[in-house]
């Protein structure tokens, strides 16, 4: 058959094994023979050399031993006729040369004891000949040192370990050379001395003592300086020689070196009691020498990293406090910084050793991101961790490290303080109140504004604080301002995220605290009624910023808000531009510039001091033409997509029922409406959740009316109208409450009323269940001074499931609005705040004024007080009255023995108020507001 390419003719096939029949091979089978053939000579020819070469070394270590070998032997002779004769610097030389060259610290310890004998018996001799030929001596005599260290600090097989007498006498010798009969001259000495310092702290000095610490001391069960043993003080005077040195030489290579070791390898190890509860005490009270912490501190930041692989946080972290602990005094901004940027780094190391304990956790959030780590964790480590960050939201760190800040305040300071304070509230052991650095900063609100300043002057392409290079001019061009980057949703470079996000969430969790402390009286001073403005009144807690200022920066926060949202829910897929290791710092980010603007808010929804449509942004619409676009409100029975996270993928089974996932807008929208809703007009939202509720409950009713569907029927008498309703209408009765309710009413003498149920009734029935259910004489809610209803804290005292009542009445106010029902209830604005906020400490101290006022107007007073608190006579407890038993409760653990003072006021202020309007009432709130919700959403 004719080819179409044009080759016609059959190509002849070649046999390359020539024409005889036993050799027919053909073309590919002869390469793949070749090649395997070339193969195998490859692996004989490295087979080969692999032979060769494991033959020469084995012939290197048999002649190695065998040279050894004849050294000991020779060593051996020439130690006994040493012995014999007496020793001479020759013999001496000769000996220590032999030593070093065929050492070995198990074999070779009887012959390094034995020239550590004979060195130390002929100490004046060996000052003699040191003089003499100081450089030989140089190479010498630091060698022999790290040889006898290596001889105690090997571990041997047995129970008899090597005398360490005569190597650490041998090594006190040669470190203190002023000791000598025969001295050095200064130049000579200084000398020797840095060659065996240096030789010594690259062989592992510090490690080695260490170790003598922890294998030949006991155990030391408390914080101590007297020294357990004799031993004990011996190394430690060991530790202070090589620092003591350095710390006088103009060359600071090798006070650098001493201490990154001693960083590494002796405060590293404070998980250690011989280490935590003696050799450090000791070095934080030395008295004859001070610990240069400048320089020090300075090496953890540039080691920081290194130090955290091999020495655990919690450790560095604990000794670098002790030793801080003593009133250290730095001297320039950059130890400061170095300060401050040593124990942000340690401190986030040291969290993830922290646990969360659930007594301390008072919020009522439905979901609660929990970190479950399979790692065991040590729990001295842990211990340790607990203890540091007790340490650094001491009264005492707390007040010295502000007083530093405040007096080198500058960009770079208050970055790296900012970072410290930003690790704390991060940290789980530590709730946001707890936090007692924070609550200091919020008496010195200058340090706020100052905050703000920086925060407000970061800009794309300029030089930031606390970056590690500032490669990234400016080029004389000012560039755009950070927060305006971050409120159109642009992602932020590594280094203007690291430096952005913790000064920001610093700034807003301080406003947040000083907001929740600061009356409506203080915030922007007293109303003059008739004109309706607000007078600065100057005080001495007065807020930090003007009214102005404060409408810009509500704005702005609004404005990164918004951004924040648009970055948790990218246009792009989210694993190819976010790293979701920062996922925690994105989102404790967003959620306390969210709380933040929210207490601005709440703060202008009564004063008023925003001008109108300020809190609306123009880059959130709803579309509310269209009936079919409420999808983007989240399906109740898919679990919530976390923020910045990737998008989980969803099952068959999910994706049938539920339908496809919602769409990035949609789930910024919903995010918008659950955090920041009052960024879109209010007829919207209200048109929204009409719409919302009129369709579900369009589904759930459809058909009732003509018996298609199951209804609710009860029975209720109207004497009885809340204690048929409370049986009747309970979860375990009627689960689904979305379902049309007949209602037939019964009089006094058991017969129905006359009429038939088609909505009026039902109607009646709910409005008068619901004032019941409100009214003060049956004890679930009392009155304010301003008659209007809050929860009653002694509801346990009435009933003994108080919770399920509240649970009822919440869900019974549900079905209200749910099916559009007008009632009038005048809860309680700090009630109300409870209701829509999603924690349980939504309302502020300014509430309090109409719960109790005196006890307001106490509180305001002590916040100014000009005299020492603690003459008051207050501590952290509070007096209960509940029909007529009085009980003391704790504000926090231990309360009744700790004073109210002038450092801890704005705490006890907080906590007063934190309990009266939320924790007394958090049980009863929170079953009202979980049935509530669950009713309507």
């Amino acid at each position: 058959m004719w080819s179409f390419e044009g080759d016609y003719r059959r190509k002849p096939q070649q046999r390359l094994g020539g024409a005889s029949k036993t050799r027919n091979i053909e073309r590919s089978d002869l390469l793949n023979q070749l090649k395997a053939d070339r193969e195998e000579r490859e692996r004989q020819r490295r087979r080969e050399a692999a032979a060769v070469t494991l033959q020469a070394w084995a012939r290197g270590v048999l002649s190695q031993r065998r040279t050894k070998l004849d050294l000991r032997y020779q060593y051996d002779s020439y130690l006994a006729l040493t012995k014999a004769q007496g020793i001479s610097e020759g013999s001496a030389i000769r000996l220590i040369a032999l030593l070093i060259r065929i050492f070995h610290p198990q074999e070779d310890s009887d012959r390094l004891l034995a020239i550590c004998q004979l060195v130390i018996r002929e100490q004046k001799q060996l000052a003699e000949w040191v003089c003499g030929s100081c450089e030989r001596w140089t190479y010498l005599l630091p060698r022999l040192a790290n040889m006898a260290l290596m001889v105690i600090t090997h571990p041997v097989q047995g129970d008899n370990p090597v005398s360490h007498a005569g190597p650490l006498r041998l090594l006190e010798i040669v470190l203190a050379p002023d000791s000598w009969p025969t001295r050095l001259s200064p130049s000579h000495q200084h000398l020797f001395l840095s060659a065996v310092y240096s030789h010594l702290i690259n062989k592992g000095f510090y490690h080695q003592i260490v170790q003598l610490l922890i294998t030949r001391v006991p155990e030391v069960y408390e914080s101590s300086q007297e020294p357990p043993t004799p031993l004990a003080d011996a190394l430690l005077q060991l530790l202070l020689k090589p620092l003591t040195f350095a710390s006088s030489m103009t060359d600071t290579m090798l006070l650098y070196c001493v201490l990154a070791e001693m960083c590494r390898h002796v405060l590293g190890e404070a998980v250690h009691s011989q280490i935590s509860n003696y050799i450090i005490p000791c070095l934080a009270s030395n008295t004859k020498y001070k610990l240069p912490m400048d320089r020090m501190v300075a090496v953890l930041v540039t080691h920081s990293l290194k130090f955290m692989d091999t020495c655990p946080a919690p450790a560095l972290l604990y000794s670098l406090l002790m030793l801080v602990r003593s009133g250290a005094d730095f001297q320039d901004v950059t130890s400061l910084c170095n300060y401050l940027q040593a124990i942000g780094e340690l401190l986030g190391g040291t969290t993830s050793y922290l646990t969360c304990s659930d007594a301390e956790v008072d919020s009522d959030d439905e979901e609660e991101d929990t970190m479950d780590s399979s790692k065991p964790l040590n729990p001295i480590l842990c211990k340790l961790a607990e203890e540091c960050v007790s340490v650094v939201n001491s009264t005492e760190h707390v007040g010295w490290l502000l007083s530093q800040v405040e007096r080198y305040v500058s960009p770079e300071v208050l970055f790296h303080f900012s970072r410290l304070t930003h690790h704390l509230l991060t940290a789980p052991s530590l709730q946001l109140h707890q936090c007692r650095l924070l609550y200091s900063v919020v008496v010195r609100r200058q340090l706020l504004r100052s905050m703000w300043v920086v925060l407000s002057s970061l800009q794309q392409g300029a030089p930031l604080p606390g970056s590690i290079t500032n490669s990234h001019p400016a080029f004389g061009v000012r560039g755009t301002p950070l927060l305006q980057v971050l409120a159109r949703g642009s992602p932020l470079a590594p280094y203007e995220r690291d430096t952005l996000v913790p000064l920001l969430a610093t700034f807003c969790a301080t406003l947040t605290a000083v907001l929740s402390t600061l009356h409506d009286a203080e915030f922007l001073g007293q109303s003059d009624e008739a004109q309706e403005v607000y007078l600065q009144k100057p005080t001495q807690n007065q807020f930090p910023f003007s009214v102005d200022e404060l409408v810009k920066m509500s704005a702005s926060l609004r404005d990164v808000c918004v951004g924040l949202v648009e970055l948790a829910h990218p246009d792009t897929r989210m694993s190819a531009i976010t790293d979701t290791s920062y996922t925690s710092l994105w989102a404790h980010c967003f959620k306390v510039c969210v709380g933040v603007v929210r207490q601005i808010h709440l703060r202008d929804t009564r004063r008023m001091f925003c001008p109108g449509g300020h809190w609306l942004s123009s880059r959130v619409t709803l579309p509310l033409n269209n009936c079919q676009t409420v999808s983007f409100i989240p399906r109740t029975n898919r679990r919530q997509r976390r923020l910045f996270m990737p998008q989980r993928l969803l099952t068959r089974n999910e994706l049938e029922t539920e339908g496809p996932p919602l769409s990035v807008t949609d789930e910024r929208r919903g995010t918008i409406l659950r955090e920041i809703p009052f960024v879109i007009p209010f007829e919207s939202r209200t048109q929204v959740f009409s719409r919302l509720v009129g369709i579900d409950r369009s589904i759930s009713q459809m058909g009732a009316e003509f018996n298609e569907r199951p209804v609710i029927n009860v029975a209720i008498r109207r004497s009885h109208l809340y204690e048929d309703a409370f049986e009747k209408i309970s979860p375990n009765n009627e689960p689904n409450l979305r379902l049309r309710m007949k209602v037939r009413l019964m009089n006094a003498v058991g017969l129905n009323e006359v009429g038939i149920d088609g909505g009026g009734i039902f109607r009646e029935f709910l409005s008068e269940l619901l004032k019941t259910a409100f009214d003060p004489t049956r004890g679930f809610f009392l009155l304010t001074l301003d008659n209007t209803l809050y929860p009653n804290p002694g509801a346990h005292l009435i009933a003994e499931n108080y919770q399920t009542h509240y649970y009822f009445i919440g869900r019974m106010l549900g079905k209200a609005l749910y099916e559009n029902l007008l009632v009038e209830v005048p809860m309680a604005g700090f009630f109300l705040s409870k209701l829509l906020g999603r924690s349980s400490s939504s309302a502020e101290i300014h509430h309090l004024d109409s719960l109790d006022p005196e006890l307001c107007r106490n509180l305001l007073s002590l916040k100014t007080y000009q005299g020492d608190v603690q003459d008051l006579g207050l501590d952290f407890t509070v007096l209960n009255s509940n029909l007529g038993q009085n009980t003391i409760e704790e504000l926090i653990p231990n309360g009744t023995n700790i004073p109210v003072n002038n450092e801890n006021r704005i705490e006890y202020i907080y906590r007063m108020a934190d309990y009266k309007l939320n924790k007394q009432i958090a049980k009863q709130s929170q079953a009202f507001k979980k049935e509530c919700r669950r009713m309507l959403f």
